[in-house]
């Protein structure tokens, strides 16, 4: 019997065939944890009287989620992140204004490759998945696989997407990912990899496969990946070093389940209060008045999203009751955006441009929502009280929508909005 991906790169880094369902103790290739947990881990680790991690020199730390301190507090905090990573001698730290989000820079950077397995604290650590790596959130977990090296993980099964065709005009890859995990069985995704594949991919670009990868979290996925291709080598061409392993699946590796999926969705998706996977079309919510719209997070972090609200934005303004954020992803993403004249587009359309990273969707520090306020947004979640008041609500859509909502002050389609 053929192996999937996710069971080919379990098998490399235990250093034996593994099988769906059995109990191993993988060593990760890299860990990933970012500002908000460090704090964390340190003082159970202190706890526990160990001094020293397994293998330091596999830990990456990013300071994404609070970028600015909004509070003395939150500085005190930055301050400790700062001596811990001294303390563990933690060489991969990348600190404020040097990297940005920690589920996207360490791509733009070469440290993920295909084939690689990467364990970290935070969830949407599968972005990495775009690349055919393997990435599991462990939690809390991380923890003991900073200490130990390892920690349990049962070997998930695979879904397999095969995607077809080409995307409408009007239509983003959030709303084919959305309207994905909303017709995704979630007994099939529990625990499982989903894994990407057929003729349609070579038609989805790098930011696209990274909101693909992205959003099967949200429905109790493992981690999701893409079959490596000729758009994973252009995209490593220059930022890392070495061969690469465009580890694909067998012909006979066996899946839980086959889905044939078109690009060619109907119309952009919205997914409504309270979880990601209430996705409906747009013509049932269009008219909600907002007050909040939000451009950012791992879910939109990249140049191609900016690109797709600037070419909505551009000669147009917010509305005028209506509050609008932008986040670039990581400082290279916000570099290219000014180069370009993306962010000059933004401020003249009045919105805010924040610091690189998490933004608004790093629940709520920055851009908070207040009672009975709406909010439409490219963030990963919009469970009641995400972005500050629980009696609030919040609606999910790619960036070309959200721009949209944000000039016309009111969730809008933006077939509208876009040039032909």
């Amino acid at each position: 019997m053929g192996q999937t991906i996710a069971e080919k790169i379990l098998s490399r880094v235990c250093a034996r065939p593994v099988t769906v369902g059995e109990i191993i103790y993988p060593e990760p290739d890299l860990i990933t944890t970012h500002d908000w947990y460090v704090v964390n881990f340190a003082t159970v680790l202190e706890r526990l009287g160990v001094d020293r991690l397994y293998a330091p020199e596999k830990v990456l730390i990013s300071t994404d989620h609070e970028p600015v301190a909004t509070s003395p507090a939150a500085a005190a905090r930055q301050r400790q992140v700062r001596k811990i990573v001294q303390r563990y001698g933690i060489k991969h730290f990348y600190d404020v204004g040097r990297g940005g989000h920690g589920h996207v820079f360490p791509m733009e950077l070469g440290y993920i490759k295909p084939g690689m397995l990467v364990g970290a604290y935070d969830i949407h650590v599968t972005n990495y998945g775009a690349l055919g790596c393997l990435a599991i959130a462990f939690v809390t977990e991380v923890t003991e696989l900073l200490a130990c090296g390892s920690v349990w993980l049962r070997v998930p099964h695979t879904i397999r997407v095969n995607l077809h065709g080409k995307l409408a005009w009007g239509t983003a890859m959030r709303d084919v990912a959305q309207k994905l995990i909303s017709v995704l069985d979630v007994d099939d995704v529990d625990y499982g990899v989903v894994e990407y594949g057929g003729q349609g991919l070579c038609e989805v670009d790098f930011a696209g496969r990274q909101v693909l990868c992205n959003t099967p979290i949200e429905i109790g996925a493992k981690s999701a990946l893409v079959e490596p291709d000729h758009i994973t080598v252009d995209y490593l061409k220059g930022r890392t070093s070495g061969p690469l392993d465009l580890v694909r699946s067998d012909p006979d590796a066996a899946y839980r389940r086959i889905i044939d999926f078109d690009l060619d969705v109907v119309e952009p998706q919205v997914a409504i209060p309270p979880t990601p996977d209430r996705v409906v079309g747009i013509s049932q919510v269009l008219g909600r008045k907002i007050q909040h719209a939000y451009i950012g997070s791992c879910a939109a972090a990249n140049l191609a999203d900016l690109r797709l609200a600037a070419a909505v934005l551009a000669g147009r303004r917010i509305h005028p009751d209506v509050r609008c954020f932008v986040t670039p992803g990581t400082q290279e993403v916000l570099s290219n955006a000014t180069a370009e004249g993306l962010i000059k587009i933004f401020v003249d359309a009045g919105a805010a441009i924040t610091a690189a990273g998490c933004g608004v969707c790093a629940a709520g520090k920055i851009g908070t929502l207040a009672d009975d306020e709406v909010s439409i947004n490219t963030g990963t979640r919009n469970d009641y009280g995400r972005l500050g008041s629980a009696k609030s609500e919040i609606y999910l859509a790619s960036p070309a929508t959200v721009a949209a909502s944000a000039v016309a002050g009111q969730i809008a389609d933006p077939r509208e909005f876009l040039p032909q």
